[in-house]
């Protein structure tokens, strides 16, 4: 999952806020240095530093198979011979543009075109596996400069004004003029292309996450729900936490083997390999603050016979080490990794002194942590407590649940919560998960820079935090799911706890001098205030699900991305630039790039469907009034025109879905050329100082389809001060819905907005049923 690019320094229109609110990577363009591989160990702080997620299934592949991939991950190369890539989309860019631009309802042999081209070259390649395609994987292309402008165009007609997007046009007219920079600039991007992997991993990296420097949780960090658990005694919280555990060192153990199964595509050119990089990043990786940018610690692939695998336990502030296995004793079991944690339970209520809530400060924002953990680090104890954190395999934090109306907010006719823990609905559960509930409950149990936190509430609450940069959701998703179906499957029916005679953990001790210790009351004070403006709310749609939307002959994403256009039109009277993240693990460590939902088909099918009123149109749950209801309503555009509207709507967003996923979306061109105009020529060009360009970067509407198989469901904050968050996981016969936005900004509402969303998508039910 992408979660779109944090815009804490522009309001809607990209203008600039106060410095205060500037975030300083959209200050701050410098020169790129070239960084080491994804998956190397990042020891040195100083080092450089991370959707619709796409569908994917897990091949019958062995694990020599996986091994044999990642062993070719560095080596491979592509050509610019008259079968590169580059040569391929130049011949088919006109097909490609002939055929979207001309389809209707009842034309569905474009797919079987389009959806065959990425087979066609690259089984180009001298070795392809028993489904045609390469035993490597490709590179992410750098498309056609022209095609990348055209399209850029297209995305700004419905965001921007006729004024702003005339000079547009005529700064990209200059840009792409032949004796213009563009087609110098482009040519670096293909020069870096073939030199390196990935040519905008590391563009991409900085720009979504490491040179952003506002808090990790609500703007950065998602949290995920999975079903409560009914925990009796202490003893079971211990085991089914142990069972957690166990389940992840199994996991690091088949990440050690090389076996983890080959993933392929399910959809979209089905059985395409798919880069596996990113799951080799879940565990013992851990993001390190910087104060101009941040890094990563990543683990290394090969384990050493003398390494250790421990994880840190937090439970009220206090912080543990456990070895769950060691080189002179092996791994431990079930029932001992239990004993370690019941020791955790019980030690940490009863301790003499409370301990300073240092994971606190990973809450602040990045600069400030940075400087703070300069500041511990002159303590060689406190090293050592950095470098046990940052290197286990995940953080579990045992927590206290929130109180039952922690920031309680829905409405009237909204469908009852699916999942309790007493009286806690499934929207304050999401809360514990994301940020904590603040300095008093749990945001001080966290260290929020690692990859993985598990969250385990003696209430039966749990999930997890986790940190976006080394990876996108479905990784994590995937792992946890793995899990806890075995957990399901095989319940144990053992409640007892055998004694054993094992070390107890280690007890992490901080010390702290005067300088630090007024950080702590600064800290609280500045969290609690971002956890109180967090306008959060999760909203089951329960009329009808993916079942229903597929009867259509609709794509349940594409569906779903245009109700939350048409919700937004209800309430704004104006669709704005939308970020939904879209895989591109079909190539060399491919991650995301953006599917811009709000297209032109989409503005005006929104239109004709509120009938041509504007902003804050009368929402159907908000009539109260029975005569009010009972009123003839007319329309002013037939069910015919709407249809057509739609299905012209459904088509471009498809469109624009499908060139995403093939590596040729304008999100990613347009960073590699703003980018190259640095590194060339030494300033930003102009075309990304215009204010049609800092309006597109500005995503008021961040999405993602957060897809489980269990009935567990992802959410996070918004994007912008004044924007939405909104994830969704589709089920057949339901939709569950995270949405997001912030109190201090007076023109949002989550609970509004969820609103919109239930009137949209039974409008559309009726426009689309028989």
């Amino acid at each position: 999952m992408g979660l779109g690019k944090r815009e804490a320094g522009q309001t809607d229109e990209g203008q600039d806020l106060p410095a205060n609110w500037l975030s300083n990577a959209r200050r701050r363009r410098r020169r790129m240095r070239r960084c080491p591989a994804p998956w190397k160990a990042q020891a040195d702080p100083k080092g450089a530093n991370v959707a619709s997620n796409e569908a994917s299934t897990s091949a019958a592949g062995s694990g020599p198979e996986s091994a044999a991939l990642f062993s070719k991950l560095r080596s491979f190369s592509i050509g610019s011979g008259p079968n590169s890539p580059q040569r391929v989309v130049s011949n088919l860019r006109g097909f490609l543009t002939h055929r979207l631009s001309n389809i209707t309802p009842s034309d569905t042999g474009w797919k079987d075109s389009i959806l065959s081209i990425p087979k066609k070259w690259l089984s180009t390649a001298e070795s392809v596996d028993e489904f045609g395609f390469p035993d490597t994987l490709p590179k992410v292309p750098v498309p056609a400069l022209d095609e990348t402008m055209d399209d850029y165009i297209r995305a700004l007609e419905p965001i921007t004004t006729p004024a702003q997007l005339e000079r547009t046009k005529e700064l990209i007219r200059q840009f792409s003029a032949p004796q213009g920079i563009g087609a110098r600039l482009h040519q670096y991007l293909l020069d870096k292309r073939e030199a390196e992997d990935n040519w905008a991993y590391y563009y991409w990296l900085n720009e979504m996450y490491m040179d952003i420097r506002i808090p990790l949780p609500i703007n950065s960090n998602p949290g995920m729900v999975f079903p409560p658990r009914r925990f009796k005694t202490v003893h079971d919280v211990a085991h089914f936490a142990a069972r957690l555990l166990d389940g992840i060192l199994s996991h690091r153990e088949m990440l050690d083997s090389g076996e983890l199964p080959l993933e392929r595509a399910a959809s979209r050119e089905k059985n395409q390999p798919l880069c596996m990089a990113q799951y080799y990043r879940l565990l013992g990786s851990c993001r390190r603050p910087g104060v101009k940018q941040d890094s990563q610690f990543l683990p290394s692939r090969e384990r050493l016979n003398d390494e250790d695998r421990h994880v840190v336990l937090i439970c009220r502030n206090q912080m543990y080490c456990v070895v769950l296995q060691a080189s002179d004793r092996g791994k431990l079991s079930e029932s001992e990794i239990a004993s370690q944690i019941l020791y955790v339970l019980s030690d940490a209520p009863c301790l003499p002194a409370k301990p300073v809530p240092v994971g606190l400060l990973t809450a602040e924002p990045r600069s400030t942590w940075a400087r703070d953990r300069e500041l511990l680090q002159e303590d060689e104890r406190n090293q050592r407590n950095l470098e046990l954190i940052e290197t286990a395999q995940v953080v579990l934090c045992l927590d206290e649940p929130l109180a039952g109306n922690f920031n309680a907010r829905g409405f009237t006719g909204a469908t009852p919560t699916v999942h309790r823990a007493g009286d806690r609905d499934e929207t304050n559960m999401a809360h514990e998960m994301i940020h904590g509930g603040g300095s008093e409950y749990n945001s001080g149990n966290r260290w929020f820079d690692k990859t993985m936190q598990l969250i385990i509430c003696t209430d039966g609450t749990w999930g997890l935090c986790y940190e976006h940069s080394c990876s996108e959701g479905i990784a994590v998703v995937q792992l946890l799911e793995k899990i806890y179906k075995k957990i399901e499957e095989h319940p144990d029916e053992d409640n007892g706890l055998p004694q054993h005679h094992l070390p107890p953990p280690e007890r992490l001790e901080w010390h702290v001098g005067p300088q630090l210790q007024v950080r702590f009351a600064q800290a609280s004070k500045s969290v609690d205030k971002c956890i109180d403006d967090l306008d959060f709310y999760v909203y089951r749609y329960q009329s009808y699900g993916k079942t229903f939307i597929k009867s259509c002959q609709v794509s349940p994403d594409v569906y779903i991305q245009l109700a939350l256009q048409l919700a937004h039109y209800k309430l704004h009277g104006r669709l704005v630039a939308t970020y939904e993240s879209a895989s591109t693990r079909r190539f060399l460590h491919g991650r995301v790039d953006c599917i811009r939902a709000a297209s032109t088909e989409a503005l005006e099918w929104a239109k004709a469907m509120c009938q041509g009123e504007g902003a804050n149109v009368p929402l159907e749950s908000d009539r109260e009034d029975e005569e009010e209801s009972r009123k003839v309503k007319f329309s002013i555009y037939s069910k015919d025109h709407l249809r057509e509207l739609f299905r012209c709507a459904v088509a471009r967003q498809t469109e624009v879905m499908v060139k995403n996923i093939l590596g040729n979306g304008i999100d990613i061109p347009l960073l590699g050329l703003r980018e190259a105009s640095i590194e060339v020529t030494g300033e930003m060009h102009e075309l990304f100082k215009d204010e049609s360009y800092n309006i597109s970067q500005c995503f008021l509407l961040s999405t993602s389809q957060v897809a489980c198989s269990t009935d567990s469901f992802m959410g996070y904050g918004p994007v912008t001060p004044r924007g939405y968050g909104c994830s969704y996981n589709p089920h057949p016969e339901q939709i569950v819905f995270c949405v997001s936005a912030f109190y201090s900004c007076e023109d949002t509402s989550a609970s509004r907005y969820a609103k919109s969303l239930q009137d949209s998508l039974d409008i559309m039910r009726n426009l689309l049923q028989n």
